[in-house]
């Protein structure tokens, strides 16, 4: 609709102009197939009036000139206007709107190649989109951000650390994990609203009564947001919590803590996943569009930062429901394809970390200098992504995921004493697993890239997909696994660990990777059992050079440790944290996997059957 000075107009599917004033009925009497399509208010609304109503008298003028010389009119009818008044567009957006599901995603790619529009225009489009359709546009490679509508202006009158603080107290905590809990007390036992209540009020965390507790160390004001979204973050893990957290405003208080000046990456990052936790309920998609992250979503996609590119990406591939059939839990980030394409995915290439990693600085480009450190340092910087950069490129037909979950040297700087208990092998493998079937792993053929503890990780999944009648297909078409220093018979770093247990506290990841374990010789003949049986392909990457441990220098795994004993085993004079880090593109690390990516997951040709031979 275009109004100017009080009066309305609508443009019909057939492109004509028409008053409101006149019925619809009339108009579908003379065009009974046309649907009309209103137009949101236009700034330029007066100008395309008058360019109307001097096209109106033109054409009549042409037709009682056509009468008069008795011609036809398309002879004396000059062209005009409809290109001028730019209703081509309005069409498209009509048929994005609308029809089939192979059509709409044509006329969507085409609506997302418009560059040329004024700002009226742009932001006319976002008013008149409904949210399935907003949210396919923001999947479309290069999208103009104007298409999307910019978060609402809202009174905000309180703080925003007190805000989240409001936020905690409304949510129960009696169905949660302790650590979530402790978390929440910590937070709140000074929090203003705590405060007016009665000084002897009592709180019921995990049902028991804490009158008045309070924690052993105050939180400082700047540590309040970063608790509070960490505790936010982990109720949006819940299905059933997503709606009461956006009922109580999360998607706002979120959106003005990313557009605060001075917040660190990791605060802006656990931000993201909660956004990205909440896109999985289908129920709030409208809502999510309506608050205006969707275009900071697509800014952040167009980022080039890798990290804010997997985490945008993720949270629209959860929203789309029309082009992506599976959803990307917590811990599980698309690399490839993180936009629209017209290419069927034939396979799953799956990175996995080891100790102090995270699903993108383990695979960035080679370190000059690298040390490990104790508390780790989860978001750094990460300068190139060789994962989504090279395999996206050298094989697109492929879909390439990385996963993520914390590690530890030690248990100094463990959050929640409680959480130890989870950090295990076993409990991770199946925590995993269950993840990554939620995102369509197992339907395809599949190939595992991991590092140290990563490949162990890995082979424990395989094993257990074994014994798993609900995730056999997940062993069923695994092609090939690539081992980056992996510690099959252990590490002497967990030696070291115990040498000095009493200072550096070593936790439950260090504990396990004891040299000779029985548990991990017992993982490894069951692995090798399935890599025989299932004709899995195997290469392997060890490390020659020791690994900077603060004051100490060791080589954290041995190449006899390295070698799984079947497949193939290569040695690289770096050390641990280096030896799944490539140079560039031509380097044999990465050339190397990138021949059995190709050839595991190529199109399997097939064979034709002639039937069984005649005696």
């Amino acid at each position: 609709m275009i109004c100017a000075q009080g009066q309305c107009f609508a443009v019909a599917a057939s492109g004509r102009f028409v008053h409101k004033n006149r019925s619809e009925l009339a108009i579908r009497r003379r065009d009974p197939g046309s649907a009309l399509l209103w137009l949101g208010p236009c700034s330029q609304g007066l100008t395309d009036l008058l360019k109307w109503h001097l096209q109106r008298l033109a054409h009549r003028l042409h037709e009682a000139s056509a009468w008069l010389l008795q011609r036809p009119v398309e002879e004396v009818l000059v062209p005009t206007s409809h290109r001028e008044l730019n209703l081509s567009p309005w069409i498209l957006l009509k048929r994005c709107m609308s029809g089939e599901a192979t059509q709409r995603q044509k006329a969507i790619l085409e609506l997302s190649a418009i560059h040329n529009w004024d700002a009226a225009q742009y932001r006319s489009v976002a008013q008149a989109c409904d949210p399935a359709t907003t949210i396919i546009l923001a999947r479309c490679k290069d999208v103009d951000r104007r298409f999307f509508l910019p978060p609402p202006r809202q009174q905000r009158d309180t703080r925003l650390d007190e805000s989240l603080q409001a936020v905690l107290l409304n949510l129960p905590t009696g169905d949660v994990d302790p650590c979530v809990s402790r978390l929440t007390s910590l937070v709140l036992s000074d929090s203003s609203q705590t405060r007016t209540r009665s000084e002897a009020a009592h709180w019921t965390f995990v049902g028991e009564i804490l009158p008045g507790q309070r924690p052993s160390t105050p939180v400082s004001e700047d540590q309040v947001e970063s608790i509070c979204v960490k505790v936010i973050l982990q109720h949006s893990k819940l299905p059933r919590r997503c709606e009461q957290l956006v009922h109580l405003g999360v998607l706002d208080l979120l959106l003005r803590l990313i557009e605060q000046d001075g917040v660190g990456p990791q605060l802006q990052h656990n931000a993201l996943r909660v956004v990205g936790n909440l896109a999985m309920q289908p129920h709030l998609h409208s809502t999510i569009v309506q608050s205006g992250w969707v275009r900071v979503l697509v800014e952040r996609l167009q980022s080039g930062r890798v990290i804010d590119e997997a985490l945008a990406a993720r949270a629209l591939a959860n929203m789309d429901r029309e082009t992506v059939r599976e959803h990307y839990p917590d811990g599980v980030y698309l690399l490839h394809p993180q936009q629209i394409t017209t290419l069927n995915t034939t396979g799953d290439v799956l990175f996995v970390h080891g100790l102090l990693g995270a699903a993108f600085k383990t695979w960035r480009l080679r370190d000059p200098e690298a040390s490990v450190h104790l508390s780790g340092g989860k978001y750094r910087d990460v300068s190139q992504c060789w994962p989504k950069s090279w395999l996206g490129e050298d094989c697109p037909e492929n879909r390439v995921l990385s996963v993520e979950y914390d590690t530890r040297l030690s248990d100094w700087f463990l959050e929640c004493p409680a959480d130890s208990c989870k950090r295990s092998l076993a409990y991770r493998s199946r925590e995993m697993l269950a993840k990554l079937q939620v995102a369509g792993v197992g339907e395809k053929p599949i190939v595992w890239v991991t590092h140290s503890l990563g490949g162990l990780m890995v082979k424990q999944m395989l094993v257990d997909a074994a014994s798993n009648p609900a995730a056999c297909d997940v062993l069923a078409n695994t092609r090939a696994v690539v081992f980056f220093g992996v510690p099959h018979s252990g590490s002497r770093l967990a030696e070291l660990s115990l040498a000095v247990r009493f200072v550096l506290f070593p936790s439950a990841e260090i504990a396990e990777l004891r040299r000779d374990s029985a548990m991990l010789q017992e993982l490894h003949k069951r692995f090798t059992e399935l890599v025989r049986r299932h004709g899995i392909k195997v290469l392997s990457f060890g490390e020659t050079q020791p690994t900077t441990l603060g004051m100490l220098r060791t080589l954290i795994v041995s190449t006899e440790s390295a070698d799984p004993g079947v497949g193939e085993f290569e040695t690289v004079p770096v050390d641990h944290l280096n030896v799944c880090k490539p140079e560039g593109r031509h380097s044999p690390i990465y050339q190397r996997t990138l021949e059995l990516i190709c050839t595991s997951l190529a199109p399997q040709q097939a064979t034709p059957s002639g039937g069984p031979d005649q005696l």
